[in-house]
């Protein structure tokens, strides 16, 4: 008898797990050929949840920034902002992932998503400095939460020949997905700004669809995303069961920085973090400052910049995987950090002409780079960890992570604000772009300096399955 779409999808939720373990060695034809360990699960749950999860992440991370600065957060504020949550969102990852190996991923995920939930909905009525940065730390700390659980669980259900190639897919598609959201309302906001004026009478009521209204808009959107993760989190099963006895024997998280290997990955990777993050302040700045693109009140503009950026992070991913499986992790670590060196100097034709669609070209650049990173970085560390301590491997390395780009980001909102001063005194008509201009370069040679660390790291091997 055939079964419905629903059961095919969410699983048949009268199955016993006796049965699913029984089941486990019948794995379907796709799952054997992906050599995917789905634990009871259906692959569609795990794809529906990575969307979600990625649209919620993306669109609030995406547009805070610009609207943080738009609502009035100093340079200064905005790299303590940007910090802030850079520290916060990878200071807990490790006890987060840690925990995750002990107790299993689900319910974890489950609370970061009722608080990823919870989180955009005050920003449509209340716009205060000091709550735009509250904010801020608290969805960064449902990041914390949701990141290493949820690469854990993408540990769980992939062996190491086919990881890359996974994580690849399921993140490509994810991303797309995000971008599809973001270009519909930018196109829908476009069309009411440009044909109506941002002014739409609708049963002889008169609205003004202005940036506050389409911010608000962007921030349901957001929290119903994470709605949707919560829904489908109740039809997944545990990829990760960990009995009594062996819930005792897991060792601690600081177990990983024994591995001589993975003590050497993170602190090149650390290092790299710092140059990585001394850019992030810039961004919204370029974006929203009215001597520069002065985009902060054109939501379409920012959508299809921010659209942009996702489209290269999506399409990469989807070959990254792929390339990361046939040539390894670490060279392909290594082709997606000099593409990322490139990233703050391809800003500067956008910024010296004050050409919003010059911008691209450092989307494309920091895509490119991002979506190779992203795959080779998680698969990389995935394979170096016990499947025991794939949480707490994954949740170290944002950590460590969170603490340099925290560093790194906060320095930069007091070098712009600093350049912005000095180049004023000299004369300078603009000087907020002389000061840009000046950091984008800095930062490329201060990348281009720590990136040569990542010679060094280990190679890791891969298994044949």
């Amino acid at each position: 008898m055939r079964k419905p779409f629903y059961s095919i999808l969410l699983g048949d939720s009268s199955t016993t797990e006796n049965e699913i373990q029984e089941d486990l060695p019948e794995s379907s034809t796709q799952e054997k050929k992906e050599n995917l360990h789905l634990n009871g699960n259906k692959q569609g749950i795990l794809w529906l949840i990575s969307m979600f999860t990625t649209a919620n992440i993306n669109i609030f991370m995406q547009f805070y920034s610009a609207f943080a600065y738009l609502y009035g957060v100093s340079k200064v504020a905005l790299g303590f902002l940007t910090s802030i949550r850079n520290l916060i969102s990878g200071l807990f990852q490790g006890a987060i992932g840690r925990l995750s190996d002990k107790i299993g991923r689900k319910n974890i995920l489950f609370i970061g998503f009722v608080i990823s939930f919870l989180i955009p909905i005050p920003l449509i009525f209340y716009r205060a400095q000091w709550f735009l940065i509250v904010t801020s730390v608290i969805q960064a700390l449902s990041v914390s939460i949701i990141l290493p659980s949820w690469n854990a669980v993408l540990g769980d259900v992939t062996q190491p020949s086919s990881r890359a190639t996974f994580i690849g897919r399921i993140t490509s598609v994810a991303r797309i997905f995000s971008v599809t959201l973001t270009l519909g309302l930018a196109g829908i906001f476009a069309i009411i700004e440009n044909k109506y004026n941002n002014v739409l009478t609708i049963f002889d009521r008169v609205f003004y669809i202005g940036s506050n209204t389409q911010f608000g808009i962007v921030w349901i959107m957001a929290s119903f995303n994470a709605l949707l993760c919560i829904v489908f989190i109740f039809f997944m099963k545990e990829t990760h069961v960990v009995s009594e006895e062996k819930r005792k024997d897991i060792p601690k998280m600081w177990v990983s920085l024994k591995d001589k290997s993975f003590r050497k990955f993170l602190i090149v990777n650390s290092v790299y973090g710092i140059t990585m993050s001394i850019i992030w302040p810039i961004n919204p700045i370029v974006l929203a400052d009215e001597n520069l693109l002065n985009l902060g009140e054109s939501f379409s503009k920012l959508g299809v910049l921010t659209s942009a950026f996702a489209v290269f992070i999506g399409l990469t991913t989807i070959i990254g995987g792929r390339i990361c499986d046939k040539i390894g992790r670490k060279p392909t670590i290594i082709i997606s950090i000099v593409i990322l060196i490139l990233f703050p100097v391809s800003m500067i034709p956008a910024v010296a002409t004050n050409r919003w669609a010059l911008l691209i070209i450092s989307r494309m650049v920091g895509g490119v780079g991002t979506g190779l990173n992203f795959v080779a970085i998680n698969a990389y560390t995935l394979d170096m960890a016990p499947r025991d301590l794939m949480g707490a491997y994954s949740g170290m390395r944002e950590m460590f992570y969170g603490i340099t780009t925290f560093i790194g980001s906060l320095i930069s909102g007091f070098i712009i604000e600093a350049l912005d001063v000095r180049f004023a005194s000299w004369g300078y008509t603009n000087s907020i772009q002389a000061a840009i201009i000046a950091m984008c370069i800095g930062t490329t040679i201060l990348r281009l300096m720590a990136a040569t660390g990542y010679l060094f790291i280990d190679k890791v091997t891969v298994a044949s399955d």
